[in-house]
């Protein structure tokens, strides 16, 4: 699945700040460079809606990111599990058989993988063409912190899947903290 381009608004409490915008990939010559841009245009935007609304911004590099989300473990780790939480926060649907050796598949054009290893509320790891990704929960003061890491075949620069979960992950941290949010992603 190829993005040609995603339409960016900010939370209701911030339209007035920052208004909605459309970032493209085109025009990028190298698919190498566009994907690298692209992934960078995108997490620019979303962390520019963070500091607009006094959020912390996500920090990241080609492999992995780390974030605090004030919600419960048991109830971050759903929203990486369960098929209509997941939609809510990714934009599409997620089927996952929840075992190790299970099924995973982002359904209507998104990854499809195994689930190398399954620990209730704490670890999950994903494997798909593009990588193995591994998704960690701990407790923190705040709530859950989130460590997402994605082991890349063919090395950076990040693949389009590392694109998309470091896009999501902006969006699972937003539907646990920003009530009667507006997502700010739109495909």
């Amino acid at each position: 699945m190829r993005i040609l381009a995603r339409t960016v608004a900010p939370a209701v409490d911030a339209r007035a700040l920052l208004p909605w915008t459309t970032v493209t990939d085109d025009g990028l010559i190298a698919a190498d460079v566009r994907e690298r841009e692209f992934t960078q245009r995108c997490l620019e935007i979303a962390n520019a809606v963070d500091e607009l609304e006094g959020r912390p911004v996500l920090r990241y590099d080609e492999t992995s990111t780390s974030v605090d989300i004030a919600a419960p473990m048991d109830e971050v780790f759903e929203s990486l599990t369960d098929r209509e939480v997941f939609a809510r926060w990714f934009g599409l649907p997620l089927a996952i058989e929840l075992y190790p050796g299970g099924r995973w598949e982002i359904e209507g054009g998104g990854p499809v993988g195994t689930v190398v290893e399954l620990v209730a509320d704490r670890r999950l790891v994903l494997s798909e063409d593009t990588g193995v990704s591994t998704w960690e929960l701990s407790e923190v003061d705040t709530g859950t912190r989130l460590s997402v890491g994605m082991v890349l075949r063919g090395g950076p620069p990040p693949p389009a899947s590392w694109c998309g979960w470091l896009s999501g992950i902006n969006q699972l941290r937003r539907l646990h903290e920003v009530p009667d949010r507006c997502p700010i992603w739109v495909t």
